[in-house]
């Protein structure tokens, strides 16, 4: 799903319409429960707060071999979450919660109703009222031996662009996952475009990661591509579909198991 756009704000669409569900679900329920005596709201946040971690979990537990320390589990900015594993934990806290609170059971359905509303209601609005999905450009960029690269030649299979720039700390971070991961994924392609830097600087910061020559990495020395599609920032991760549509825009820091899940998205099978 393509984030939220607000002026010059590209913010991640997930988190803000769960906050929204949550909010109007919390409102929906004391109104409902007026008399009842006990209040929903401990209810309705419990629930969220299971559903979260359970999706965590679960999304963890799918893609184990990429988080190979408690602090990548514990690094929620890859926004790894499993919502199908999370919506049903969370209707069985309100159903436990409900069981024993008989007076509150309507203002707890009603919350969940109102919430998942809201939530998946608001996905499907948003996909909706995204624009057409931006072709790749013509556009030639230069690998680092100076040799052209047309972008359009590499349609025919899943493809990965990275946006990125030596000077910007969160690239130069996720930048090794990358290279690692650019010959891990047969019958895709991931392509590191870097964003104004001379080929010097760029094959200096490659040689002190110990990939110096990195087959995948392009100049894009006028940032061609970041007008093209738009970036707000870097690192921005581009999954393009085989036909050179663009299906999905990441905005930040990912992990090897958000790009992984973002590869299989683009190829349409489950991992």
């Amino acid at each position: 799903m393509m984030p939220l756009r607000l002026g010059p704000l590209l913010l991640p669409s997930a988190p803000l319409l769960l906050l929204l569900g949550w909010w109007i679900a919390d409102l929906v329920a004391r109104r409902l429960a007026r008399g009842a005596g006990p209040r929903p709201g401990p209810a309705l946040l419990a629930a969220a707060l299971a559903g979260l971690l359970v999706a965590r979990v679960v999304f963890v537990l799918r893609w184990r071999s990429q988080y190979p320390t408690l602090g990548a589990v514990l690094d929620l900015r890859d926004l790894g979450f499993d919502p199908w594993a999370g919506w049903p934990a969370a209707a069985l806290v309100l159903l436990a919660w409900g069981w024993r609170r008989a007076p509150l059971r309507r203002a707890l359905a009603g919350g969940l109703a109102t919430a998942a509303l809201v939530v998946l209601g608001g996905q499907a609005l948003l996909s909706a009222l995204q624009p057409a999905p931006r072709l790749l450009p013509q556009l030639t960029l230069r690998d680092l031996r100076g040799q052209p690269v047309d972008l359009r030649s590499l349609r025919g299979q899943p493809l990965v662009i990275n946006l990125w720039a030596t000077w910007c700390p969160p690239c130069r971070r996720e930048l090794p996952m990358l290279l690692e991961q650019a010959s891990m994924h047969p019958g895709a392609r991931i392509v590191l475009a870097d964003q104004g830097d001379s080929p010097q600087a760029v094959q200096a910061l490659l040689q002190s990661l110990g990939h110096a020559g990195a087959p995948g990495v392009l100049l894009d020395g006028t940032r061609a591509l970041a007008a093209h599609y738009d970036v707000p920032g870097y690192p921005t991760t581009l999954f393009i579909r085989a036909d050179g549509s663009l299906q999905r825009m990441y905005v930040g820091e990912m992990s090897a198991a958000t790009l992984h899940q973002g590869i299989q998205s683009l190829r349409g099978a489950k991992p």
